[in-house]
């Protein structure tokens, strides 16, 4: 058995799925699912080989490729492996009281870190009700999903970006969603498994292997309930809240993208939202890069 260590945000039910299912054992994988703080020790663990790959934002992969002052301080050399999912229901949530995206003026917005990751939908989405970052709220730097949700229950901040069941549970808190990423960019591509450009390794093939035949299971309509068991093992998860994590699943909008297929409007689209924002320290074509042969993709 060959062992990958696998650095993630939150919980995913395909990974999920092949573990408890014999799926990686079966491909002769032990695969150490290890959680993340945020984007930059994300990315700091796969370069200093702490992790085999990572699943990320795309955006992600983007910014540590394409810009210098990325929040390592240098460029790094990675690659997309496969599209993962469309955002698994990407949202701007609001805290109890916060009903609307212009409630947020002169209040805090919390997302991982401000240049990567899923911070430019959440600028797009207050953009879209007049308020811009600096000059209408504050921006907070509080790390990965999970521990933002918390953050936000604890009242640390007003608003904040939550997906893959952490809204449901947030709302289910009392809180509110302001919008959700299919608000201001379709089609959108919200999570990839990616490493580094010098890593080609059989555990790394054999990953992609039982990642795909996992897929297929979790989306196979006769697997319904066993997925929805799976689902309501994560913590905080009750049966209406998994019901609604197996429908995202399923949404064209944002759920798994199967077959693992990166879509280069859906990439474009990622890219795009962050130029138009300032994000690139060059410009950049945007085309090019969101398909086969851009750098970006692993061929």
């Amino acid at each position: 058995m060959q062992t990958l260590r696998l650095g993630i945000f939150s919980a995913n039910v395909v990974a999920s799925w092949a573990q408890e299912h014999g799926v990686f054992a079966q491909h002769g994988l032990v695969v150490e699912q290890l959680p993340v703080a945020s984007s930059p020790a994300q990315f700091a663990s796969l370069t200093d080989g702490e992790y085999d790959a990572v699943l990320t934002s795309p955006d992600n992969v983007a910014t540590y490729v394409l810009n210098e002052h990325n929040p390592l301080g240098r460029r790094l050399d990675l690659q997309i492996l496969r599209a993962v999912d469309r955002g698994s229901r990407l949202s701007l949530v609001g805290a109890p009281g916060i009903e609307r995206a212009a409630d947020l003026g002169g209040r805090r917005f919390a997302v991982d870190v401000p240049t990567s990751g899923f911070a430019y939908v959440g600028f797009a989405l207050l953009r879209a009700a007049g308020l811009e970052a600096g000059r209408d709220y504050e921006v907070v730097t509080a790390g990965a999903t999970p521990r933002r949700r918390q953050l936000l229950a604890d009242g640390a901040f007003e608003a904040t970006l939550l997906n893959a069941g952490h809204e449901a549970r947030a709302v289910r808190a009392g809180a509110h969603v302001l919008g959700v990423v299919s608000d201001v960019v379709r089609p959108y591509l919200g999570s990839v498994l990616a490493t580094r450009a010098d890593v080609d390794t059989p555990a790394v093939r054999a990953l992609l292997a039982a990642w795909d035949d996992a897929e297929r299971a979790v989306l196979a309509p006769d697997r319904r309930d066993d997925v929805l068991a799976l689902l309501e093992k994560q913590p905080d998860t009750d049966p209406e809240i998994a019901e609604q994590m197996y429908e995202t699943l399923l949404d064209p909008l944002h759920g798994i993208c199967a077959g693992g297929e990166v879509e280069p409007a859906a990439f474009e689209a990622v890219l795009r939202l962050r130029a138009e924002q300032g994000g690139f320290e060059q410009v950049h074509d945007l085309a090019a890069l969101s398909r086969p042969g851009g750098g970006l993709l692993r061929p």
